[in-house]
């Protein structure tokens, strides 16, 4: 799990169909009363997600060559409030789960080294950076091109 903020994260990438899922806390199983619930056949209570009607956000069908057009806002009202002091000195947001999971950081699907998996769409056109280690800084940038991605990576020494 990953700390982001007060709230603690996992992403694992599920099967389409229903799962059951508990917490451990404390040292003890515990179920979210917030979520769905299902009893097991021992009367077990269980967290539940159904993704059996799941779809991925790119399937490599979307016509890159016509885009589709925005769609315009009516009465859209905009300012030039100039923000107060305390909102440039406030901590920034951490950084959202699911760019920890970037590509670089995974084992290959197949015993080709060049062969990376498919990323997720939000990790496209993200810079990322390594802490600089024995003076080296490394960053990587995955960026798609029609139904290719193509990731750059840069090595630097400091």
């Amino acid at each position: 799990m990953h700390r982001s903020g007060n709230d603690f994260t996992y992403i694992h990438n599920l099967k389409k169909g229903k799962h059951a899922f508990k917490f451990i806390v404390d040292d003890e199983w515990r179920f979210a009363p917030d979520q769905p619930t299902v009893a097991d056949i021992e009367g077990r209570i269980n967290n539940f997600i159904d993704v059996s009607d799941f779809q991925q956000a790119y399937t490599g069908d979307d016509d890159f060559l016509n885009p589709h057009k925005e769609p315009v806002v009516q009465n859209e009202i905009f300012t030039q409030v100039r923000p107060e002091l305390e909102e440039y000195t406030k901590e920034p947001p951490p950084l959202p789960p699911h760019l920890r999971h970037i590509i670089l950081n995974k084992v290959p699907p197949v015993n080709d080294a060049a062969a990376l998996s498919i990323p997720q769409h939000v990790a496209l056109n993200h810079l990322y950076c390594t802490a600089i280690k024995d003076g080296m800084m490394v960053l990587g940038i995955t960026q798609r091109y029609r139904e290719k991605f193509v990731t750059c990576i840069y090595y630097s020494n400091i």
